[in-house]
């Protein structure tokens, strides 16, 4: 008797767990709001908070130990876009609010780990990307390098080629001797001036004209033709293919 009343007590405990976070799962974008608003307000205090304490209820969600295990592959790819944006995003604040504190560098670059793997190959990728960028431009960083690797590792850890994945698929040979040509080139400072600049343009241009017919026909009877005939000689020899 003592044994079964033991065990729906386990089983009521359980319940009013899950509930718990069944509540907090519900609340946890206002909790991110709120951080929001605080940082807007300069409360960066408050604002770390709020960010962590919705990462935590992530953590808790997901069964990790901490906020930096949490990983893309933990959340649907269509239903949680949005979120997955979000959670990029405060990664970045909280990298810019540890920042501004030299005791919290190792912090920073921890948040920035997260924010490169949670924008590498998203569809919000390039617009991550450029957001680093203007934050760079303007100098706001104590510690630029850090995020000068991030925008960077964003564009290593890349598999996509816009153009090339559009013509091609994402699974086709002709794609992965391109993907090899980018790393190749990510080895230079030119080269990566030209992939950044490769990734911000094409990919504008593939979102607004994928469906339009004049741009798949100028695909067809261009680009493909010009994609396979560097590919079977200059990119042969730089790759050793």
């Amino acid at each position: 008797m003592a044994s079964l009343s033991k065990q729906k007590k386990v089983t009521r405990d359980e319940r009013e767990k899950i509930l718990r976070l069944k509540h907090k799962y519900e609340n946890r974008i206002t909790v991110a709001k709120h951080g929001k608003e605080c940082l807007d307000a300069g409360d960066y205090g408050n604002a770390l908070k709020k960010f962590i304490d919705y990462f935590l209820i992530l953590v808790e969600l997901k069964e990790v130990k901490d906020i930096y295990e949490l990983k893309v592959h933990m959340f649907d790819p269509k239903k949680d876009l949005t979120e997955l944006l979000m959670i990029s995003h405060i990664f970045f604040e909280m990298a810019r609010m540890y920042d501004a504190v030299p005791k919290f560098q190792e912090d920073s670059k921890k948040c920035l780990d997260q924010f490169v793997h949670f924008s590498a190959n998203q569809p919000y990728q390039v617009v991550n990307s450029e957001m680093v960028r203007k934050y760079l431009k303007k100098s706001v960083f104590k510690n630029p390098d850090f995020f000068r690797g991030a925008y960077q590792q964003i564009f290593v850890q890349s598999k996509k080629c816009y153009i090339v994945t559009f013509c091609y698929g994402d699974k086709h040979p002709l794609t992965q001797d391109f993907r090899e040509f980018k790393d190749f080139l990510l080895s230079s400072y030119l080269g990566q001036q030209f992939v950044q600049h490769y990734y911000r343009f094409s990919s504008q241009i593939v979102v607004r004209y994928e469906n339009h017919i004049g741009f798949k026909f100028l695909t067809n009877v261009f680009i493909k033709p010009c994609l396979v005939l560097f590919s079977k000689t200059l990119l042969r020899a730089i790759i050793k293919k």
